[in-house]
């Protein structure tokens, strides 16, 4: 039995894409900062200061002598950055979505015993399929369903392309049930 649902593919969409699928869990994110920090840290210790052979850069630095406060700010801006990486994907999606070929075009998306498939409807050729053993994860939003088939790829489904609550909701048991063991589902 196959399900389908139309609904026109917008900006909304494609960030909300962009922003799950670039997300990762709070503790690799830490993880990935101390380590990143820590290394920076080595090197600054490695490494001699300019003005005295005798001490380390990172002495240096810690002394608090203003000509390092620009870099100690570039630290704190790296440190953000990789901590709200998936919302700077976000900002750079929202800006490169006019460009896409599916940009505010509708969509057909269908479930199958093959797999998903989605369908420009207006006949501009855009026809992509997957199989169920593609999908990475499935990311669910209060707003839609994210079918992620890979770090950077995937299919958003607003929850706003059903009438009801209840299409919906089969909508994503028949997802949830076709879903190949050992798939994450998250829920953002």
């Amino acid at each position: 039995m196959s399900k389908s649902v139309r609904f026109r593919f917008g900006r909304a969409d494609w960030v909300a894409l962009s922003t799950a699928v670039a997300r990762r869990p709070w503790h690799f994110r830490i993880v990935t900062l101390v380590a990143s920090l820590s290394v920076m840290v080595f090197v600054m210790a490695w490494l001699r200061s300019d003005l005295d052979p005798n001490r380390s850069m990172l002495s240096d630095v810690l002394s608090g002598d203003r000509k390092w406060w620009p870099f100690l700010g570039f630290l704190g801006l790296f440190s953000a950055g990789m901590m709200f990486r998936h919302l700077l994907v976000g900002l750079s999606a929202r800006f490169g979505f006019s460009s896409m070929p599916i940009a505010d075009r509708e969509l057909e998306v269908s479930l199958d015993a093959e797999g998903v498939r989605a369908v420009a409807t207006d006949g501009s050729g855009f026809d992509w399929r997957f199989t169920w053993n593609e999908i990475t994860r499935l990311i669910e939003t209060p707003e839609r369903l994210i079918v992620a088939t890979g770090a950077r790829r995937g299919l958003p489904i607003p929850r706003t392309a059903f009438a009801r609550d209840v299409d919906f909701e089969r909508f994503r048991k028949e997802l949830l049930a076709r879903l190949p063991k050992g798939v994450p589902h998250d829920r953002a």
